[in-house]
């Protein structure tokens, strides 16, 4: 019985733990507004432009 119930809790609750995690993870995310997206634009081609130095 032990056996049976435990493989249960292996085989549903570990897709219900990834899905509970995926979904939090989907909702925290942070989106970048568009100052921030320049900013990090205008930082992205002064390295570029160092490093064809």
């Amino acid at each position: 019985m032990f056996e049976s119930v435990m493989w249960l809790i292996v085989v549903a609750g570990g897709p219900l733990l990834l899905a509970l995690l995926m979904a939090y993870v989907l909702m925290t995310r942070r989106h970048r507004g568009p100052a921030e997206r320049m900013e990090s634009d205008r930082a992205t081609k002064r390295l570029y432009s160092q490093d064809e130095r």
